[in-house]
C-alpha cells in the first residue's frame, strides 16, 4: 500500500512539475505581449519610470499565469523528490522559446536551439534516474537529513559563497558578467530547494491532521 501510494504520489509530483513549466513559460509571453502592446502606444517603459503596464491586462494576465506555475512547482516538492522536481523547471525555458517563435516571431539561433536541446536531454535524464527509496515523506525524516553532518557543512559553504558574491563580487563585475547573478542564484537555488522541500511537507502534513 504505501509503494502504491509513493508511486501514486511521484506522478502526482511529476505533472505539478510539468504544469509549473508551461504556465512560467507562458508567463514570460504575456508579459512581452502586453510591454510590446504598451510600447506601440508610445507609453513611458517601466526602467524608465513609467507604470502603464499596470493597467495592461496581458501583463496582469502573465503575473497571474507566472504565479499559478510557482504554486504548483511549490506543491510538487511535496510530492516528488527534489532532484526530479528542480530540473523539470528548466523546461519553462523551452515552452517559452517555443510559444515566442510562434507569438512574438522570435527566432532561435543555434546556440538556443542547442540550450533547448540539452534542457531536454537533462531533464530527460534526471526524470528516468530520479531516486525513490531516498524520498523524504515526514519532518522527522527531513530533520534527521538537515541534522546530517554533511549538510550543514554544504548548508555553511553555500551561505559563505553567496554573502561573498552578493557583497564582494556582485558591485565590482556584476554589471560586466552575467556569471555572477547566475551564480548567486544558483548557489541560493540549491539551498532554497531543502527549504521549499521540508515546508511543502510541512502543509502536506498538516493539511492530512
Amino acid at each position: 500500500m504505501s509503494l502504491g501510494r509513493g508511486k501514486y504520489d511521484f506522478y502526482i509530483g511529476l505533472g505539478l512539475a510539468m504544469t509549473s513549466s508551461i504556465f512560467i513559460g507562458g508567463s514570460f509571453i504575456l508579459k512581452k505581449k502586453g510591454l510590446l502592446r504598451l510600447a506601440r502606444k508610445g507609453s513611458m517603459r517601466a526602467g524608465q519610470g513609467g507604470h502603464a503596464y499596470l493597467k495592461e491586462w496581458l501583463w496582469w494576465a502573465g503575473l497571474l499565469s507566472m504565479g499559478a506555475g510557482e504554486v504548483a512547482n511549490f506543491a510538487a516538492y511535496a510530492f516528488a523528490p527534489a532532484t526530479l522536481v528542480t530540473p523539470l523547471g528548466a523546461l519553462s525555458v523551452l515552452v517559452s522559446a517555443i510559444l515566442s517563435s510562434y507569438f512574438l516571431n522570435e527566432r532561435l539561433n543555434l546556440h538556443g536551439k542547442i540550450g533547448c536541446l540539452l534542457s531536454i536531454l537533462g531533464s530527460t535524464v534526471m526524470v528516468i534516474h530520479a531516486p525513490k527509496e531516498e524520498e523524504i515523506e515526514t519532518l522527522n525524516e527531513m530533520s534527521h537529513k538537515l541534522g546530517d553532518p554533511g549538510f550543514v557543512v554544504f548548508a555553511t559553504f553555500v551561505v559563505i559563497v553567496a554573502l561573498i558574491f552578493i557583497f564582494v563580487v556582485g558591485p565590482r563585475h556584476g554589471q560586466t558578467n552575467i556569471l555572477v547573478y547566475i551564480t548567486i542564484c544558483s548557489v541560493i537555488g540549491a539551498f532554497s530547494v531543502s527549504c521549499v522541500k521540508g515546508l511543502g511537507i510541512a502543509i502536506k502534513e498538516l493539511l492530512a491532521g
